[in-house]
């Protein structure tokens, strides 16, 4: 049944039997933004408890009075970003954990016991973070480029004849620089499903050998990343445009409706994810196969001839 199933139907199909990962996610998600949130509400609090002001922004969005807070020394608006920062990197860890155990519950297609689950995290977690400075090494290059290409366009901006010439110019560096990205990202990704499935340790030569088939396979799996990355950014554009429109009084709905945005984001990553290990099992179950059918000789056909024999 599974082999019948599309590449992308059937990562849905393994995202969706083992639903509970995603709510992970989310609630630990929430939980930290939460945890970040709680030093900047109570420097709100004592500032705007008892302003009339505070109207301007709980019925509404007043830029008015955002600015006046951001700029009162009681409230510290610039310290949010080490408190959020550190959040932040909490969540990457804790994603950097467990995408161990997820991919192994995808490869497995099965529902793994929660001692199997986090067996497999604790089992990846180094080979992750070795991975992950590999990673960083490449993307640095990536980096210095688009920094240089937005630099170059920024200038075509000011000193061409045609103003547009440099807007199209940084629209281009950010399209290519956009693209690298996702390409060097699918490229980690598979080497961190060929980890799991084969159980390889040296990260290096995974990274590799990761190269060398994400590459030579280029054309369907970047259309397999791609269209679920489309998906991902419909649901961010349509979710931020209800948020828009949503009336200052009703603060719930705005929160459920954000809350949705990152549920569905946290979904389609997710999804990418089992896709690809999806992919990589029957890409290889296909080599085992080939492989296997050139091992057997054919039987020989016809009648056989038995040496003379001799004096």
């Amino acid at each position: 049944m599974a082999e019948r199933t599309g590449v992308v139907g059937e990562g849905a199909r393994r995202v969706w039997k083992y639903q509970r990962v995603v709510w992970w996610f989310f609630l630990i998600n929430l939980l930290l933004a939460w945890v970040a949130s709680v030093p900047l509400k109570v420097r709100l609090t004592k500032v705007t408890a008892h302003s009339l002001n505070a109207k301007r922004l709980v019925n509404g969005f007043d830029f008015g009075a955002y600015s006046e807070l951001t700029d009162n020394p009681d409230v510290a608006y610039d310290a949010r970003l080490p408190e959020s920062g550190v959040a932040v990197l909490v969540y990457f860890i804790f994603a950097l954990f467990l995408t161990g155990g997820v991919l192994e519950a995808y490869a497995a297609d099965r529902k793994l016991r929660i001692g199997e689950f986090f067996q497999a995290c604790g089992a990846f977690f180094w080979r992750w973070v070795r991975l992950l400075i590999v990673m960083l090494i490449v993307l640095v290059p990536l980096a210095f480029l688009s920094h240089v290409l937005l630099h170059g366009s920024g200038r075509l901006m000011l000193n061409s004849v045609n103003e547009k010439t440099g807007y199209w110019a940084a629209l281009g560096a950010f399209v290519l620089s956009t693209i690298l990205a996702m390409m060097i990202r699918l490229w980690f990704d598979m080497a961190q499903v060929r980890t799991v499935v084969d159980d390889e340790h040296g990260m290096i030569r995974s990274a590799i050998r990761s190269f060398k088939f994400t590459f030579a396979n280029l054309g369907s799996l970047f259309w397999l990343y791609f269209r679920i990355s489309v998906l991902a950014w419909i649901g961010l554009a349509v979710g931020l445009w209800l948020w828009a429109h949503i009336p200052g009084q009703h603060s719930g709905l705005s929160f459920l409706v954000l809350e949705i945005v990152l549920l569905w984001w946290i979904g389609t990553r997710l999804w990418q994810r089992a896709s690809e290990t999806v992919w990589y099992l029957r890409q290889e179950a296909g080599e085992i196969a080939v492989a296997r059918s050139e091992a057997i000789e054919p039987a020989p056909v016809g009648p056989t001839t038995s040496p003379l024999p001799t004096n």
